[in-house]
């Protein structure tokens, strides 16, 4: 299952990914002083092959780097990871304050199945956006996968199940009313956390 990520800048809670088509936001742009789609979609380009440099991102503003953003979802969405991972890594790398780049690469990380990259990620989402309900579930859910690959280790295993708790009771005390897709997650899977750590406590 692929992992839900909400999407929002680090100055404001809601989102700013439209959900237009990419030709219909030609009204974000002024002329004057943006790139051209044609140059937007060349730095796709350039991002996929891995040719695009930081310093071609110095033209881009701030609505371009959603843009390209929101085509780096729809790769992610479409099980291309290796593409949707060179975009949001650069994107990440020119700015590591948008809890949405993190959000986005911990989704490509838990599906590539780099579970510690992962959770960085998706901690760095929470750190920077603290009711983002996606970014707390994942992170959760990934803590739990990190437990299951220490089953060897007793304490880093309960340490991963403590971390997995944590994380799904922020997301139902953000949601307690368990309204969205998050929350429902969260909820399915808290008490067998609980259930299974106090199984680990009483052996």
């Amino acid at each position: 299952m692929m992992a839900q990520i909400t999407m929002q800048s680090e100055t404001r809670n809601e989102t700013v990914f439209s959900t237009e088509p990419l030709e219909s936001l030609d009204h974000l742009l002024n002329e004057s002083d943006t790139c051209t789609e044609a140059e937007i979609l060349e730095a796709v380009r350039g991002f996929v092959t891995g040719d695009l440099t930081l310093a071609q991102l110095e033209g881009l503003s701030a609505e371009e780097l959603y843009r390209l953003a929101d085509i780096g979802y729809d790769l992610l969405s479409e099980g291309k990871l290796e593409d949707a991972r060179r975009i949001f890594e650069g994107l990440y790398v020119y700015n590591p304050f948008d809890s949405y780049f993190h959000a986005a690469l911990g989704s490509v990380y838990q599906q590539q199945g780099l579970l510690e990259e992962s959770f960085r990620h998706y901690e760095s989402a929470v750190q920077l956006y603290a009711e983002d309900l996606a970014s707390w579930a994942n992170l959760g859910e990934v803590a739990l996968e990190l437990a299951a690959r220490a089953a060897h280790d007793p304490e880093t295993a309960a340490n991963h199940l403590h971390q997995a708790h944590e994380a799904f009771s922020r997301v139902l005390a953000l949601d307690p009313a368990g309204t969205a897709p998050s929350s429902l997650r969260a909820r399915a899977l808290v008490a067998a956390v609980a259930s299974i750590a106090a199984g680990q406590g009483a052996a």
